[in-house]
C-alpha cells in the first residue's frame, strides 16, 4: 500500500499566501468557479474536491500467525486516513476563506467534496427549469438604456457560464449573435458591420469593439461653420458694444471688434481702410462667390459718422 504525503509547511504557507480577486456571493459563481478551479489544479489539490482521491478507510486488516497452520485477522489504523483527512482539511479550509458572509449560510459538509457539491447544488444546479431559465434569458437578451456596454456583457457572459456550470455550454458564435442582436438602436450601423464580417466575432472582441464605437459617437460634435462664426462674432460684438455704453460712438466699437479679431490696434494708428483691409484678408469665403460680407456697408456709415 502506497503512503499518501502530507502537505508539507512549505506547501500549506504557499497555499495560504494566494491572493484570490475576489470571494464567491450568490450572484458570481460562475467566476467564482473559474478563479479557483485552475488554482487546485495548479497545487495538485483538485482531487480530493472532485472525488478522484477518495478518503482511506480508517483502519486496515492485517493477517498474524504464530504458526504455519494458524493466523489471525487485526485491525490497524490506517495511516493514509489520518494523512487524507488532514490534507482534505487544509484544502476545505482555502475554500472557505474564498467565501463571503453572504454565502456563507451553503458552506455544508465536512469534507472539500461535499463542501464543493454543496456550493455547486446552491448555485448551479442541474435541473431542467434552470436550464430553461437560463436559455431563456439568453434567447431574450436586451441591452437596458441606462445599461454600459461593460454590464451588458457581463451580464451575458454570466447567463452563459451557469449554463457550462450544469453541463449545457452555449456555442460561443451563438453567444455572439444573441449578444449583437440585443444592442440598442445607437448600435445599428455596428451590428450591420459585425454581422456581414467573415470572420467570425469572437467574445473577447466585442468590449474593444463596443467602447471604440462608444467614443467616435461622443467625439462626433456638430462643427459651426466659419462664415457663420464670424457673422455671429461680428454681430454680438456690434451689439454688445451699443448697448454697453451710450457714450461710445460707432468707430469705437470698430476698435473694439479689431481688437477681437486680432488686429492690433491704437488711437493714432486705426484707419477703417486699414481695418477692412484685414478683415478681407481674414474672410472665410472666396471672391467667386460674388457675395459681399453684410457688416461692410453698415460699418463704413457707422464709421463715417464717427468721424
Amino acid at each position: 500500500m502506497a503512503l499518501l504525503a502530507p502537505f508539507s509547511t512549505s506547501e500549506k504557507t504557499s497555499h495560504n499566501s494566494h491572493k484570490f480577486g475576489f470571494t464567491l456571493s450568490p450572484t458570481n459563481y460562475g467566476f467564482w468557479k473559474t478563479m479557483i478551479h485552475p488554482f487546485l489544479v495548479t497545487n495538485n489539490l483538485i482531487g480530493y474536491v472532485d472525488g478522484t482521491i477518495p478518503c482511506p478507510s480508517p483502519v486496515i486488516l492485517q493477517s498474524t500467525s504464530s504458526d504455519k497452520d494458524a493466523s489471525t485477522i487485526v485491525q490497524q489504523p490506517n495511516p493514509n486516513h489520518a494523512t487524507w483527512v488532514a490534507n482534505d482539511a487544509h484544502i476545505r479550509m482555502l475554500i472557505i476563506s474564498t467565501i463571503s458572509e453572504a454565502s456563507f449560510p451553503h458552506v455544508q459538509g465536512t469534507t472539500s467534496r461535499e463542501l464543493w457539491l454543496s456550493l455547486e447544488r446552491a448555485y448551479a444546479p442541474h435541473t431542467s427549469s434552470r436550464e430553461y431559465t437560463l436559455k431563456t434569458q439568453l434567447l431574450k437578451l436586451q441591452m437596458k438604456g441606462d445599461e454600459t456596454t461593460s454590464a451588458y456583457l457581463n451580464r451575458a457572459k454570466e447567463y452563459a457560464d451557469a449554463l457550462a456550470n450544469i453541463g449545457e455550454p452555449f456555442k460561443e458564435k451563438d453567444l455572439v449573435m444573441l449578444v449583437i442582436s440585443g444592442l440598442r438602436d445607437e448600435y445599428n450601423g455596428l451590428k450591420s458591420t459585425l454581422i456581414a464580417r467573415q470572420v467570425p466575432t469572437a467574445f473577447a472582441e466585442l468590449n474593444g469593439l463596443l467602447s471604440d464605437h462608444d467614443y467616435m459617437i461622443k467625439q462626433s460634435v456638430p462643427v459651426v461653420q466659419q462664415p457663420q462664426a464670424f457673422a455671429a462674432a461680428a454681430g454680438n460684438s456690434i451689439q454688445t458694444a451699443s448697448s454697453g455704453s451710450s457714450q461710445q460712438n460707432p468707430l469705437q466699437a470698430l476698435q473694439q471688434l479689431a481688437s477681437q479679431l486680432g488686429f492690433q490696434t491704437s488711437t493714432h494708428q486705426f484707419t477703417i481702410s486699414s481695418l477692412f483691409h484685414f478683415i478681407q484678408s481674414k474672410q472665410p469665403w472666396q471672391e467667386s462667390d460674388h457675395q459681399q460680407p453684410w457688416t461692410w456697408p453698415r460699418l463704413e456709415q457707422s464709421a463715417s459718422r464717427g468721424k
